[in-house]
């Protein structure tokens, strides 16, 4: 009995591990903006451009808070009028800031409700489905960044498959080639035994052609002597 007792606690702490790593996607912090220190959300991404990071949130923000990021003071981006039961039962203003950290980026959003910054003290349940969504924010970017990834590799994979077709184009032009040069290099071996032939029948030729030549010579010089 002891065993399957480990194991439930084991997968408990598992389950619990995951719920908590899950949960520690987005950090309650507080963070100097516009307005000077408020509370807000941090969402960190390791190896992660910064440009990934801008154009998730910007449509997360369309399409989650029903508005348009815009630029804002420091390098803010505001959207107003924003509308999600996740975060109030009213409208509220977004400021967010995405910056460069170390080797990744970081998204930092403060919630003005109107009469407070969002956060756990003023509204503990809007803080945990926030944070919910946000966590949502975190997997889309991760899903967009790995799609950017993975189309880095389909392209590098494209390349290898046009490299290959060029190589096997390349290797069927040699073969041709081969076999062009073997056929010139058989009509040439032809030629060359025809050749020899040649200079020897003209070796021939030329040893009858002297002898006949020689008395053609002999005819001329005793032309005196010649009988008709």
């Amino acid at each position: 009995m002891r065993i399957p007792v480990l194991f439930l606690f084991a997968g408990g702490l598992f389950f619990a591990s995951d719920i908590f790593a899950q949960i520690n996607r987005v950090s309650e912090v507080e963070k100097s903006m516009s307005f000077g220190t408020r509370p807000g959300f941090a969402v960190g991404f390791t190896n992660t451009d910064k440009r990934v990071v801008e154009d998730v949130w910007s449509d997360f923000v369309k399409e989650n808070f029903d508005s348009k990021l815009k630029k804002g003071k420091k390098d803010e981006r505001t959207a107003v009028e924003c509308n999600s039961i996740s975060v109030s039962a009213g409208q509220f203003t977004l400021y967010s800031l995405v910056e460069k950290v170390g080797d990744g980026t970081q998204l930092t959003a403060w919630f003005d409700i109107g009469a407070y910054f969002l956060n756990r003290n003023d509204d503990a349940t809007h803080t945990e489905e926030t944070k919910a969504l946000l966590t949502k924010f975190y997997y889309e970017v991760r899903r967009a960044a790995l799609s950017l990834e993975l189309k880095a590799e389909e392209d590098k994979m494209k390349d290898l498959d046009n490299r290959l077709k060029r190589l096997k184009r390349d290797n069927e032009n040699l073969h041709k080639d081969i076999a062009n040069y073997q056929e010139k290099i058989k009509k040439a071996e032809a030629e060359l035994v025809q050749n020899q032939k040649d200079q020897e029948t003209t070796l021939v030729d030329i040893e009858r052609q002297r002898g006949t030549v020689e008395q053609a010579q002999k005819r001329r010089d005793n032309v005196e002597n010649e009988q008709r």
